[in-house]
């Protein structure tokens, strides 16, 4: 394992920002960490990266305590947390060395590789200030990935960026993944972005992780699908009394012309066909969707739970 945390929490006075978190990070892994402003994210990843103290539990970074070897722990890691900020006058080139701390030969062949990876080559002696806001965040991730580390942290890496900017840093963090296997693991408030790129989740709310695991695991067990057949009326009555006598695990039907809509219990999409089809009904469109993430989100943290609901059929 990557990343190992154990009953973790952190107490500021009479509040705790983390309440007895457990959880491991595996090698290769792209994990997403979400919740509610206040959940606890930018604490937890400060307790990761040995910036605070724990109040109570451990964390250990492939082996080594975070806190009692500090140094061997960091050595296995790079890590932007509440983005640097750069020295505005100063080149980007200058800004790595400072934060970096990095010199030597190594060093340079190390810089040389990153910089070209983020397509920052030919921006590398000009001043941080002349730069737009996803040119700092591509300087922030090659900030990150200097170290030799199997573990990288990025703490909101598209905040603030527009459409392209967010495709540029997604690509590039899924490339890195890729191509080298790093551990990487993101915070973010954008949900769409965390179903795209990561591989795992974990949702924390006041403090504590209230679901973690893939996102096939977390998004199983409840799929949309979605029908347009000929005599819709008929259609949808046949739906309701599939639902109502058990034959079909439908937990909802709504008809809502030109669609019917089916909230379903799993995988069901050739019986509704099969169903409607034996009862001469011709079917024009048939798909099943999986739960939304967002869905799953506000149904996780207890926020909006009715309009989540609302949003699945």
């Amino acid at each position: 394992m990557i990343l190992e945390c154990e009953n973790l929490s952190k107490s500021f006075g009479r509040k705790k920002a983390v309440d007895n978190i457990s959880m491991t990070i595996r090698s290769g892994d792209i994990l997403g960490v979400v919740g509610p402003n206040g959940a606890g994210k930018s604490t937890l990843l400060k307790l990761f990266t040995g910036l605070i103290w724990p109040t109570s539990g451990h964390v250990r970074i492939c082996g080594h305590d975070v806190n009692y070897a500090h140094r061997q722990a960091m050595s296995h890691i790079g890590a932007v947390i509440e983005w640097p900020a750069f020295i505005p006058d100063l080149s980007a080139r200058c800004n790595l060395d400072i934060f970096s701390g990095g010199h030597g030969a190594e060093y340079e062949k190390k810089l040389a590789h990153i910089i070209e990876f983020v397509e920052l080559k030919d921006r590398l002696h000009d001043k941080v200030g002349l730069f737009s806001t996803g040119m700092k965040q591509r300087l922030g991730i090659a900030l990150a990935l200097l170290p030799d580390s199997q573990f990288i942290i990025l703490d909101e890496p598209t905040n603030g960026l527009d459409p392209a900017g967010i495709v540029e840093i997604r690509t590039i963090i899924k490339e890195y993944n890729r191509r080298f296997g790093t551990t990487i693991l993101l915070t973010s408030h954008l949900l769409a972005e965390i179903e795209t790129v990561c591989t795992r989740l974990a949702v924390i709310k006041d403090g504590r992780i209230v679901a973690f695991g893939t996102l096939d695991e977390l998004l199983a067990g409840e799929n949309i699908i979605r029908v347009v057949a000929e005599d819709f009326d008929r259609a949808g009555a046949l739906l309701q009394r599939a639902r109502e006598e058990g034959s079909l695990p439908l937990l909802s039907v709504v008809c809502e012309k030109p669609e019917i809509l089916l909230r379903v219990s799993g995988e069901c999409a050739a019986a509704v066909n099969h169903l409607l089809v034996t009862d001469g009904l011709k079917v024009s469109h048939l798909s099943q969707e999986r739960k939304k993430l967002e869905s799953f989100f506000m149904e996780a943290t207890g926020y909006g739970k009715e309009n989540a609901e609302r949003d699945l059929v």
